[in-house]
Formats: C-alpha cells, sequence, structure tokens
C-alpha cells in the first residue's frame, strides 16, 4: 500500500512538470522541464482532451517504465532521488516568493527538517538537519519581512516566536536571513513560479535548531 501511494504522489506531481501546447495547424508540442521532446506517437486531442503518451514524459523525469504484457499493466517507478525532486520541486513551487518563504516557513514550525531542507538548494540542505529539529517547545507565531529585492533574487527576514504560556510574554526561539531565487532552467530562464533559498543566514535564538 505504501509503494502505491508513492507511486500515486509520484505520478501527481510529475504533471505540473510537463506542458502540451496545441497551435491552429493541429500540431501539438510535448514540453517537459522546459524542453521539447518528441514521442513516436504524437500527443493528440481525444474528446476534448489532450492524451500524451505516458512512456516518454515518464521517462523525461527520470522514471523506469515497465509493460508487463501478460497482465496488461504499465508500472512507473522512481529512484528516491526522483521522488525527491519531484517534491522538492511541488514544494518550492508558489505564486509568490512570499508565498513560498511562508511555506517554508510553515515546515520549520512543524520542526519537520526533512521537509525544509527541500526548499533549500542543494548546496546548503546540509545546513538543516534532516531529522525533527528544534527544542520540545513549539512555535505560535512567524513574523516575515522582506529586507530587500531586485531582479534576481529577494531576501527575507523571518522571526520566530514562543508562547505567550501563562502570564510570559511570547520569547524569540529564532531568528533567520533568506536570500530567495527564482529557479532557473539551464539556458538561465526563469522557471515559472518556483524558487529556491540559496543563502541562510542565522541571526539570534537556539543555534541548534539550525547547525552551522
Amino acid at each position: 500500500m505504501k509503494k502505491r501511494l508513492v507511486l500515486v504522489i509520484s505520478a501527481i506531481l510529475m504533471v505540473s512538470f510537463f506542458t502540451v501546447i496545441a497551435f491552429a495547424n493541429s500540431t501539438i508540442k510535448l514540453i517537459v522541464n522546459g524542453s521539447e521532446i518528441k514521442p513516436d506517437v504524437p500527443p493528440q486531442i481525444i474528446n476534448g482532451r489532450t492524451m500524451v503518451p505516458i512512456k516518454w514524459v515518464a521517462e523525461a523525469v527520470g522514471a523506469e517504465v515497465k509493460w508487463d504484457k501478460q497482465d496488461r499493466i504499465v508500472t512507473n517507478s522512481f529512484s528516491d532521488k526522483v521522488e525527491t525532486d519531484l517534491i522538492s520541486n511541488y514544494l518550492r513551487t508558489a505564486e509568490t516568493p512570499k508565498h513560498f518563504v511562508e511555506n517554508f516557513a510553515h515546515a520549520l514550525q512543524e520542526r519537520n527538517g526533512a521537509v525544509a531542507r527541500l526548499f533549500l538548494s542543494p548546496e546548503i540542505r546540509g545546513q538543516i538537519k534532516p531529522e525533527i529539529i528544534g527544542p520540545s517547545t513549539p512555535v505560535t507565531k512567524i513574523e516575515i519581512k522582506e529586507v530587500s529585492y531586485s531582479n534576481y533574487y529577494w531576501v527575507y527576514n523571518v522571526k520566530a516566536y514562543y508562547g505567550p504560556y501563562d502570564n510570559n510574554s511570547p520569547t524569540l526561539a529564532f531568528e533567520i536571513k533568506l536570500t530567495v531565487e527564482p529557479e532557473r532552467y539551464p539556458d538561465c530562464s526563469v522557471v515559472s513560479s518556483r524558487y529556491f533559498i540559496t543563502k541562510l543566514d542565522w541571526i539570534n535564538g537556539k543555534t541548534e535548531f539550525i547547525p552551522n
């Protein structure tokens, strides 16, 4: 059941990675991760729905496709790395950079280090432990402030607080500064609505939350 669930989730996420473009002359282009692929059986529009060959789309995002002729079953499977990349791309898709940071902050608030790591660029993922992070006291409030921006990146200040508990005022749990950049294709063009945290600076708070 668990393997089936992972496969279903991966298949759903995979939909985000390909685009079908239909032209007036009935030519249909299949774009996967910004690159056109040309399957041996071209995409077709049938009863108002665009049908594409799953083998070509799945293999384009790193899946292995097997055909069981006897039972007439098509099976898609992903390596751990491909599954991680698919989930990371899904998590890093947001309407705006601030929305992206809000999603990242929610992962920190839930103390889910494995999820929080996927918002970071691969080069800096080691700055967050994959295990559940932070002290046992739950974070109850998070403040996000845009510090600066340019055509290439955005900088945000993120503060998290404990409490209030009993008669005590809220106390600072941690404060970090994030640099957010859009994801880019190999040709340096921007991937629409997908971002990376490319720099994470510790400012204040519990240093065990995000190790150096």
